[in-house]
């Protein structure tokens, strides 16, 4: 399948997935980097979203330079006019984003949609060689020991992952883990807990109480 028609189907794929959230999800997004993300990320930063989607993380963190980077053609329509959009495959990050640019990469529910671990070997790779020093890398993962065969709810979904898998990446390059909350959020945007932004912020507060109790995603940050 070439890029342009791979791209039309998660197009298609995501579009039917998250139909009537999308105004929800970046609604929940802002308060998940005003009372979260925010903390992991200055505002003299240079920020790259990997497999961006619908744009709410990179929209809604404070940063100076802000990078949406997907294989979907739809980023650029969500990316906000402040936002630098690249369609590209994964594959090819090392070709479109230069060496030592990056103080943090940002990858959330992304690793699971890989089609081998040594796919997701090498993107750390690519995405250390572009960090500049003291880059972090931000991960959030569902996390197959705590979400069990939930995971496979997605037909996309390929590669299961723990958060000892994250930190033997983290080991295999060099990078030290500085964060990592192994219960943080619910598994999907779909489950049953409430979603209104007062009780979003709350259980922020109250993590990581309130993450042992629902939470089946790790957070990780791994620093070059």
């Amino acid at each position: 399948m070439s890029m342009e028609n791979e791209g039309d189907a998660l197009r298609e794929l995501y579009d039917a997935r998250f139909a009537g959230e999308k105004e929800k999800k970046n609604s929940m997004w802002k308060i998940l980097c005003r009372y979260w993300f925010d903390d992991y990320v200055r505002k003299d930063d240079i920020v790259a979203d990997v497999a961006a989607g619908y744009c709410e993380f990179i929209n809604n963190i404070n940063a100076k330079e802000k990078i949406a980077i997907d294989l979907n053609p739809d980023v650029a329509r969500y990316a906000d006019k402040d936002v630098k959009t690249i369609v590209s495959s994964i594959s090819e990050i090392t070709d479109r984003v230069p060496p030592h640019s990056i103080d943090v990469f940002f990858v959330s529910n992304f690793l699971e949609h890989l089609n081998s671990k040594d796919e997701i070997i090498k993107l750390f790779s690519d995405l250390k060689t572009l960090l500049r020093d003291r880059g972090r890398i931000m991960i959030l993962q569902p996390n197959i020991k705590y979400v069990g065969g939930e995971y496979w709810d997605f037909i996309d979904h390929k590669m299961p992952l723990t958060e000892k898998a994250l930190y033997e990446l983290a080991e295999m390059n060099g990078m030290k883990v500085t964060k990592c909350v192994t219960k943080f959020l619910p598994y999907t945007t779909k489950s049953r807990l409430p979603k209104a932004d007062w009780l979003i912020a709350l259980y922020l507060k109250m993590i990581p109480v309130s993450g042992w109790f629902f939470g089946k995603q790790t957070f990780m940050v791994m620093e070059k």
